[in-house]
């Protein structure tokens, strides 16, 4: 009977785990690049093209809410991104956080004398 019982309880747990698992938010990817165009449904960093979510949010360097629209071209961009299934056996990478940086990454400024 204990071993019905504690049986019963792992399966019930696992079960949860498993589901909790599958019914989360897709993985989200990091990158940075170079912004160098956009238009209403896809922005290209680096020579690659994204597909723009809906609720895509944009930042500037003062961490304030602003639009792709108010972003310069080109501008040096910290950004999220996951794949979606947009057709049959199709993952396309959809942009969902984009975050202007002051300057390009990897790069310092030196003082000159």
């Amino acid at each position: 009977m204990r071993k019905l019982v504690l049986l019963t309880v792992i399966f019930f747990f696992l079960s949860v785990v498993f589901c909790q698992a599958a019914g989360g938010d897709p993985r989200r990817y990091h990158g940075t690049g170079r912004l160098t165009s956009f238009d209403t449904r896809t922005v290209t960093i680096e020579e690659r093209g994204y597909s723009v979510d809906p609720s895509l949010l944009v930042v500037n360097p003062a961490d304030r809410p602003t639009s792709l629209a108010r972003l310069p071209i080109p501008s040096y961009v910290n950004f999220d991104y996951v794949y979606m299934q947009t057709a049959p056996k199709t993952m396309s990478p959809i942009i969902v956080y984009i975050k202007q940086l002051r300057q390009p990454a990897g790069s310092t400024r030196r003082r000159t004398r």
